[in-house]
């Protein structure tokens, strides 16, 4: 019996371990902020406020999958196998979410060298 419990615990990580990561813990690409180097104040801004939108609507999707995830794999280790299928893990929000932060990360460091907002 305490064989098959720890078969069924460790097949549950394994299964766990490829759900979609919490938006949170998604690091930004590097992106170079030379990148941006020839944009003016009014440009880094404007690009700013359409990333920040742009990451938030991509978080709650992200938040979304990760949880819809958490919850197929506790309900197949508990009651139904079969939707280990069903659990997505990270696609194209995750690195379309990675790609955002990272430019966010460069336009914030190239508005800083440029003194911008100042």
């Amino acid at each position: 019996m305490k064989k098959i419990v720890s078969i069924v615990l460790t097949c549950s990580l394994i299964f766990l371990s490829a759900c979609a990561t919490s938006p949170a813990n998604i690091i930004g690409t590097n992106v170079s902020p030379q990148m941006y180097a020839n944009w003016d104040c009014e440009q880094i801004q404007s690009e700013i406020l359409r990333l920040n939108s742009v990451t938030t609507n991509l978080t709650a999707q992200q938040a979304k999958i990760y949880k819809n995830d958490q919850t197929m794999g506790w309900v197949g280790t508990l009651l139904l196998w079969p939707l280990y299928f069903f659990i997505k893990g990270d696609g194209t929000v995750a690195a379309e979410l990675a790609s955002a932060k990272g430019e966010m990360k460069a336009l914030n460091q190239i508005s800083i060298t440029k003194k911008c907002g100042s």
